[in-house]
């Protein structure tokens, strides 16, 4: 397995069972606690990209986050979502450095 290269933007969680479009997913208090850390809000991180970060283990039970590149975008629907871009997912262990 080739290794992806470590992206630059700044991790969020994201709960990836929270899907409410083909690619898109709730922000919770996980993801508003993340960008408050990076001084954000939902509402300013529109528009903005990052890596979404949901828990997950490997085969053996060790922790493995499981990542999803996207921006935050605002839904007509749902209101502001998490979308993840068409590179699909992948885990941390994937990821040099």
């Amino acid at each position: 397995m080739k290794a992806r290269a470590k992206s630059p933007e700044p991790e969020i969680y994201c709960d990836f069972n929270g899907r409410m479009t083909e690619r898109g997913y709730l922000p919770t208090n996980g993801t508003v606690r993340d960008l408050a850390a990076l001084g954000l809000t939902l509402e300013n991180a529109v528009g903005r990209r990052f890596v979404f970060v949901g828990d997950d283990a490997d085969d053996h039970g060790n922790p493995d986050d499981i990542m999803h590149n996207g921006m935050i975008v605002r839904d007509a629907e749902f209101g502001v979502l998490l979308e993840g871009d068409d590179m699909g997912f992948y885990w941390r262990s994937e990821v040099a450095g």
